[in-house]
């Protein structure tokens, strides 16, 4: 996955970092390299592929109740974890971007969640396939201006870039 490789450069050992739920995230998990980092996550699969499959990373789930949609915790117990932690790099997923509406997402819990790793993080790395743009989901958790660098399979369209351009925001 194009998405995921350009991401990797993104991890570095002796940080903490946080995996988002979904596909992508999952896809970045499975080709992430034993490196000792700390890492928090909703996901329970994301967890349980790299506490069996590497040595170094430590692995702490947030908790919370699972979706089954979407295999991510949320609710009280992880946005309190999540209040007392210190986050070096967030590798985050959106279920739809557009540009009116910013990054979205169909559950509000998990929205939540997401909105607050966003707030902690020191640099949010946007993992996201084109195919997700102009796009809308119920609830927005992010906008453009909130992400550090954007990673798409292939460059979005113009205004996309422009945009990103404008908050400072890397595109690859």
């Amino acid at each position: 996955n194009a998405t995921c490789s350009k991401a990797l450069a993104f991890l570095e050992e002796r940080r903490s970092i946080f995996f988002d739920s979904g596909t992508t995230i999952m896809t970045l998990a499975r080709q992430m390299p034993d490196l000792n980092l700390v890492l928090f996550t909703t996901a329970p699969n994301i967890a349980l592929d790299i506490v069996l499959r590497t040595q170094k990373p430590q692995v702490t789930m947030l908790g919370g109740s699972l979706s089954r949609n979407t295999l991510s915790g949320s609710g009280r117990l992880p946005l309190e974890y999540l209040r007392s932690i210190n986050i070096d790099v967030a590798f985050m997923a959106a279920s739809a971007f557009s540009m009116r509406n910013g990054f979205t997402s169909g559950n509000p819990y998990e929205s939540e969640i997401k909105a607050e790793v966003i707030k902690k993080a020191r640099r949010v790395i946007m993992l996201m396939n084109t195919d997700k743009i102009d796009r809308n989901m119920p609830y927005t958790f992010a906008q453009l201006r909130d992400i550090d660098v954007l990673i798409c399979e292939k460059l979005p369209e113009a205004e996309i870039l422009t945009a990103a351009s404008e908050c400072g925001v890397t595109v690859l």
